[in-house]
Parts: structure tokens; sequence; C-alpha cells
């Protein structure tokens, strides 16, 4: 019932400052971008403890301290060209993006602990 008025306040500036950061907090999101070159070989970490979570990238932490998911959890490697973005102001789209060259993926190394 609360959600309709939060999105409907995140379209203005002040109000989205004020309440999407504890709403963040809330649902546990957390983010964070990624300025690698995916055309170059990098190693990708993430580390999962009970309580919290760490993602690195090349050994540079990218996003620590993330609340760790709950339950068990299964191990997916995939890529595609599809998209969905979904904004705290309510907006909803997707499609797919448009790939011009040709898309690989080498994976050299996988370990699960």
């Amino acid at each position: 019932m609360i959600a309709l008025p939060a999105v409907a306040l995140m379209n203005v500036r002040p109000f989205y400052r004020a309440l999407w950061p504890p709403i963040q907090r809330a649902l546990h999101v957390q983010e964070a971008p990624l300025e690698t070159d995916m055309a170059e070989w990098h190693t990708y970490e993430i580390e999962w403890s009970a309580s919290h979570s760490y993602f690195r990238v090349d050994g540079t932490a990218v996003l620590t301290g993330a609340p760790s998911p709950r339950g068990p959890l299964g191990f997916v490697l995939w890529m595609d060209n599809q998209s969905l973005e979904i904004t705290p102001w309510g907006r909803v789209r997707w499609g797919l993006l448009d790939i011009p060259d040709g898309q690989w993926m080498d994976v050299d190394w996988v370990e699960l602990a």
C-alpha cells in the first residue's frame, strides 16, 4: 500500500534523495558499477559469509559488506542480450540490446567452495 505513494514521490528529486537510501537499506539492495573492459580477461570473486557478501574484480573490492542471501544458492553462468530496468521511479523497461559484433564468453576456471 505504501509502495504507490513512494514510487510517485521518487519522481521528485528531494524526495528521491531522502527516501531511496533508507528503502535500499530496508530491502538490502546494493549495487556497484563495473568499469572494466569486458573484452579483457578478469578475475571475478564472490565471497559469501553467513551475514555479508563481497565482490571483487581482479582483486579490487567492488562491493563490500552486502547482506548475504539466505538459503541454498546455485551457480549459473550465462550471457544474453536481454535487458530489464526497474527504477525507483516506477519505470519498467525491457527489450533486446543491439549487439553489433559477435559475442563470446571464455571461462578459464571456476571454483565453488
